[in-house]
């Protein structure tokens, strides 16, 4: 098994690029930015972001008791934005196309990122985290989402233990994964399918639990599949546990607390899979050798 030495120590370095985040960002000013975000909220970000979107929706939700819907940048475009107040967008570098695109409406922007820049009528709310060079994000999506978790949603101040490494062993031998997901599982579904589908190490189908019972088993029929099942411990859970080793050549049974916390924590479990896929596929998370097609649609600006 091949272990890419950049992804390494990117996995090695999560713990303390989180740590070194909390004691250099300020985090009382991240805090206020956050509390005044009282009214429905769309939240966005593209990628990597979108893992961080999706976890900050749900704090939002949660924390600020208000609507807090994910969405794709793109979305926001043809969305009918009545009843939303503000938007949300997520974004490493504070850079990118589509944070333009989700600021061009009459709503009252906040932006969470890396990016010291002022932007005009738009709400900063800024984060530090060392510097990270990886085609796909890992401590930029992890740092973000603990600072939601611990300084803002709980404020335990005790996650750092929960970013151990994870060790999988099993036989791949397929490239399809189907993930059984739903709305208090799909921080870790986003993170998969983007990652798989960044790095090339997989071919995610995301299956709503529910939504399987309704003819969406046909695809193991006729095709080795790996199956990824989120496990919350419900009589559903149990069901499919005892019945999906017949169909799918392996089953990796993922267990998932309560909350965000839970969530939280098993986004980590799901971050080694990934490396673990990427070493037993000879592939990298942070090098990838990626189409060519990335270098003519990155940094395309027109309308979309």
């Amino acid at each position: 098994m091949k272990v890419d030495n950049k992804m390494n120590i990117i996995f090695y370095n999560l713990k303390k690029s989180v740590s070194d985040s909390f004691e250099n960002t300020d985090l009382d000013k991240v805090n206020y930015a956050l509390q005044k975000i009282d009214s429905p909220t769309l939240v966005t970000g593209v990628g990597g972001s979108n893992v961080v979107s999706c976890f900050a929706s749900k704090v939002l939700n949660k924390k600020n008791n208000i609507i807090a819907t994910n969405v794709e940048m793109r979305d926001i475009l043809y969305m009918n934005l009545a009843g939303y107040d503000n938007i949300l967008s997520c974004s490493y570098s504070g850079n990118n196309y589509g944070v333009l695109m989700s600021f061009s409406n009459d709503l009252k922007h906040y932006l969470l990122t890396t990016n010291k820049r002022s932007f005009d009528g738009v709400n900063t709310i800024n984060y530090n985290m060392p510097c990270e060079e990886s085609f796909v994000s890992l401590a930029a999506t992890l740092v973000p989402c603990s600072i939601l978790l611990n300084y803002y949603y709980d404020g335990c101040g005790d996650i750092l233990k929960e970013i151990d490494e994870y060790n999988y062993s099993f036989d791949r031998g397929c490239d399809c994964f189907e993930i059984f997901s739903g709305y208090d599982t799909s921080v870790l579904s986003n993170y998969l399918d983007s990652t798989m589908i960044e790095s090339g190490i997989g071919i995610p189908i995301i299956h709503d639990k529910y939504a399987f019972c309704h003819g969406r088993s046909t695809i193991s029929k006729y095709s080795d599949s790996i199956a990824i099942y989120f496990n919350k411990d419900t009589e559903f859970d149990k069901l499919m546990l005892k019945l999906l080793p017949d169909y799918y050549k392996s089953v990796i049974k993922i267990d998932v607390g309560d909350g965000l916390i839970g969530e939280y924590n098993a986004l980590v479990q799901v971050m080694y899979l990934t490396k673990y896929l990427a070493c037993s596929d000879n592939k990298s998370l942070s090098d990838v050798n990626y189409s060519p097609l990335v270098y003519k649609l990155y940094n395309f600006k027109g309308k979309i």
